[in-house]
């Protein structure tokens, strides 16, 4: 590669020398042959129209015409023809030819523009055309008294001379040009070759740089002071590019980690809205994970008006944030213009949070305050309802006395029940709750809960059935928090079963656990309820579960199993 791009440069330099010596030569040909012509020109023109302007004088005197007729003429032609040589042709006034004499003999036409042109204001005409086989073709009129025209004096003359001193002139100078031509190669060549070698070195070198070596270094020493001066500038540039990259590619990974690493998605566009830098998470975020999204418009990633919205918007110079949702993620976006050192925009930057969880916790807690809100309410309403009843003189009647005071008693058992579940929930949620995990046995596991419930269960006509394949089948849990779990879900299912069924309680050794499962013979759950079953403060209908409850056994019971690894 080096030697051929060597070669290059010698047939450039080479090129160059001969183009500059063949430009000069053709411009001096170009100069002498025009210089030449235009000389010729000028003389045989003069020559011709001089003899034209001397033969019409000597003829002036013959005219008019007498009784001898035309012989004067021919006398006249025949003298001035031995000196001249050249064609001559005698008109009168009327373009009638009266006498010629000549060997060869232009063109009609040529004669007849000849003619017509000595009538004109000048008095004289003359046209040369000097190539072989050329003329040069002059007239003047023949003036009488009262300057009137009595006659037209044509002469004309070969150009075969002239036309041969133009050739053997130019013969010459092609002679010359091709003679200049091959020394001037010979010599650019030769110059081109020294040049070639002093340049081969820093063409290496350069190549070193474009591959990210920047340790060569020219020599200095028996070279012309031009490449010298080169040399010695190119060995700083390399030692001062060195430094420079080096400093610039440490930036450049760290500047890479951070944005490769961060939580936070980052695009990068310019002021085409075309994607220049995207770390994982915006991709991710985007939903195009798998795609690399540089060198793409925004356009072509995403048709969300919001986010398109917020580009065109940073790219016309405004700081702008807005939540933006993405199929299931609810993204913040902040777009911020990147302004060069003029203060002309060049791009933005956007930086995409993932808020779907900080969104969703947000909503469950302005849900829950509003349902703990409304739960709270019920009971303390009636509670203040029964004292003013009560203060009021309700409490003189024993009965009604005693009705209130059970009623009472029933509501501030529900808010002393509902305030210990959101504190056990807030416990969950704040990894407060502490879990004492040990190994415990499925089947006493599911025996201490059929025998807490077993008198509530004889009540209400229910069997409560334990199933379990192997009385070694043991769990790593928190007894109190497992039982308290099937406890809720026994009552959830005491409540729904009918007389004279039963509800089975089961553990199933599985290959990754043991599966603790509570089944009931009731109606079950509507299908649009399903997915509701765990949320906090929901309840089935009154007619179906029998009311009474807090509506956060279920969400508890999910907290306890999550807290434990499970699902």
């Amino acid at each position: 590669m080096s030697d051929r791009r060597s070669s290059s440069i010698r047939l450039w330099q080479t090129e160059l020398f001969i183009i500059v010596i063949v430009v000069a030569i053709l411009i001096l040909s170009g100069s002498i042959s025009a210089g030449l012509n235009s000389t010729l020109t000028h003389m045989t023109e003069t020559n011709e129209l001089r003899n034209a302007s001397a033969f019409a004088q000597r003829l002036e005197p013959e005219f008019p015409l007498g009784a001898n007729g035309t012989r004067p003429i021919r006398d006249v032609i025949a003298e001035y023809r031995d000196v001249y040589g050249g064609g001559i042709w005698i008109y009168d006034e009327n373009g009638e030819l009266l006498e010629s004499a000549h060997d060869n003999a232009p063109l009609d036409a040529v004669l007849e523009s000849a003619r017509l042109g000595a009538l004109g204001e000048e008095r004289s005409y003359v046209l040369s055309d000097l190539r072989t086989g050329g003329w040069i073709v002059a007239a003047r009129p023949l003036v009488g008294r009262g300057n009137a025209i009595l006659g037209i004096v044509v002469t004309a003359s070969s150009a075969d001379q002239s036309a041969s001193i133009l050739k053997s002139v130019r013969d010459r100078l092609w002679a010359t040009f091709w003679t200049s031509l091959i020394v001037a190669g010979l010599l650019g060549f030769a110059f081109s070759e020294i040049l070639a070698r002093r340049l081969r070195a820093l063409s290496k070198a350069a190549a070193a740089i474009e591959a990210g070596d920047f340790a060569q270094r020219l020599s200095t020493t028996l070279v012309p002071g031009e490449i010298q001066d080169l040399a010695v500038s190119y060995n700083s540039m390399a030692s001062k590019l060195g430094e420079a990259f080096s400093a610039i590619k440490g930036s450049q990974l760290q500047i890479a980690a951070v944005v490769q690493s961060m939580a936070e998605g980052v695009l990068s566009l310019d002021s085409q809205s075309m994607v220049r830098v995207a770390n994982p998470e915006a991709a991710r975020l985007l939903g195009m994970h798998d795609r690399d999204l540089t060198d793409v418009s925004i356009e072509t990633i995403t048709d969300n008006p919001d986010v398109l919205d917020m580009v065109h918007r940073s790219l016309a110079g405004e700081r702008s944030a807005q939540t933006v949702q993405f199929g299931r993620s609810v993204v913040l976006l902040h777009g911020t213009p990147l302004l060069d050192p003029t203060g002309t925009i060049d791009g933005a930057v956007m930086l995409l949070a993932d808020v779907t969880e900080r969104h969703r916790f947000e909503d469950a807690q302005r849900r829950f305050v509003a349902d703990a809100s409304h739960e709270m309410r019920t009971p303390i309403a009636a509670l203040k309802g029964m004292l003013e009843l009560l203060i009021d003189g309700a409490q003189n009647d024993p009965e009604v006395r005693s009705d209130f005071l059970g009623t009472m008693q029933t509501e501030v058992d529900r808010l002393g029940r509902l305030v210990a579940d959101l504190l056990t929930l807030a416990q969950l949620e704040a990894g407060n709750l502490e879990l004492r995990i040990n190994p415990e046995t499925a089947v006493e596991l599911l025996g201490d809960v059929a025998g807490v419930m077993h008198t509530l269960a004889e009540q209400s006509e229910v069997t409560i059935a334990v199933e379990a394949p192997d009385t070694d089948v043991r769990v790593l849990a928190d007894r109190d928090r497992v039982v308290q779990v099937l406890l809720s879900f026994t009552d959830n299912a005491l409540k729904h079963s009918p007389a004279g069924s039963t509800i089975h309680l089961r553990a199933q050794q599985h290959p990754d656990g043991v599966l603790l499962a509570v089944s009931d013979e009731g109606p079950g759950i509507e299908p649009d309820e399903i997915s509701r079953v765990f949320e906090r403060f929901y309840r089935a209908d009154s007619s179906r579960s029998g009311g009474g409850g807090t509506g956060l056994g279920l969400a508890i019971a999910k907290e306890i199993i999550e807290a434990h690894g499970s699902d």
